[in-house]
């Protein structure tokens, strides 16, 4: 149910009824001082009866507002003129309490007073009101968007999450096994450093940004896995300064963009693949050679077009993406 705002109704209908009152005092006489204080609460009921039916017009189902707010505005004038005219009457012709300033009371003048009245009242209450319901409904569309923008935020950070733990578990299962059968020593360090991935899955889970340190300290521990597996077929250079550290961007973003270039590139004794990852004007930049597969990896349906829609939703900032001298770019802005 809508709420009628009397916070705001009340003093607006004092002052409005003072205003429309006042022309009555320009003639400085006893008679004018008390045919302004009739007239004050004539137009103090008046307003005080619009300002509550127009919140109830507002809110009847009744009503409908996709035909544009112009047919409420006319309608709500329409029903203060004609409270104009009903109070007049109520008012002049059955308890004596005469309004008509020093007029006849059948006069056109009379007449077009009581209608030029309703009319200005009813458009003044009428706009205040659907202002006000404007205003409101704004505040209730933002709140919406925003609850919409953080529960697509926490899914997408939860797909990109659901695709790296059985992905990337099967193939460091796999170096493992290699790993066991050649260096114990390096397979139990190879284990600790599995560990961390996890452990940094499962901390930042409900996360929707982390410092770039964390992310890096997470990188550090996935370059070593992939450096298990790959050989020296695989190069990674991290030149991160150290006043960046503190900056901001959303978990799994670094390793995203390495499982893409290990997933869509050659990595071999005769084709290692070098990767960077810097920082140029408050982006960070990671690359790579282009040296693609004959044959891609089967695609999960998450990746860039996700981690787009993320920064959007985030920040309202765009990652930006570019190929040339052979090389594969990807840039990120950082969050404060």
């Amino acid at each position: 149910m809508k709420k009628v705002n009397w916070g705001i109704g009340i003093p607006f209908s004092v002052i409005l009824s003072v205003l429309g009152s006042l022309p009555i005092l320009l003639h400085f006489s006893t008679d004018e001082v008390n045919l302004f204080l009739r007239s004050i609460s004539y137009n103090l009921i008046i307003t005080l009866l619009s300002w509550y039916i127009f919140h109830r017009v507002l809110e009847s189902r009744y009503f409908n507002l996709s035909k544009g707010r112009g047919t409420y505005f006319a309608f709500c004038t329409s029903i203060t003129i004609v409270f104009a005219f009903v109070l007049n009457f109520f008012f002049t012709s059955l308890i004596g309490f005469s309004i008509k300033p020093i007029m006849d009371s059948g006069s056109l003048r009379y007449f077009l007073l009581i209608l030029f009245r309703g009319l200005m009242l009813g458009a003044l209450i009428s706009f205040v009101v659907n202002y006000l319901d404007v205003i409101r409904e704004k505040q209730r569309n933002a709140l919406v968007i925003e609850q919409l923008k953080q529960k697509q935020l926490e899914a997408n950070l939860s797909s990109l999450k659901e695709q790296m733990s059985p992905h990337f578990l099967f193939n460091s299962l796999n170096s493992l096994i290699s790993v066991i059968k050649r260096d114990s020593n390096g397979a139990v360090n190879f284990v600790i450093r599995l560990s961390e991935v996890y452990r940094y899955l499962l901390q930042h889970r409900e996360h929707q940004t982390v410092s770039l340190k964390e992310e890096l300290d997470f990188i550090d521990a996935y370059i070593f896995l992939l450096k298990v597996r790959f050989k020296n077929n695989i190069r990674v250079k991290v030149n991160i300064p150290e006043k960046y550290i503190n900056t901001r961007i959303p978990p799994l973003t670094l390793q995203l963009l390495l499982e893409n270039a290990v997933k869509h590139n050659i990595v071999s004794k005769t084709k290692p693949l070098d990767i960077e990852i810097g920082v140029d004007n408050q982006m960070i930049i990671v690359s790579n050679q282009v040296q693609p597969k004959v044959s891609l990896e089967t695609s999960h349906g998450f990746g860039l077009g996700s981690m787009e829609e993320q920064y959007w939703l985030l920040a309202q900032k765009e990652i930006l993406i570019k190929e040339d001298n052979n090389k594969f770019k990807v840039l990120l802005p950082l969050l404060i």
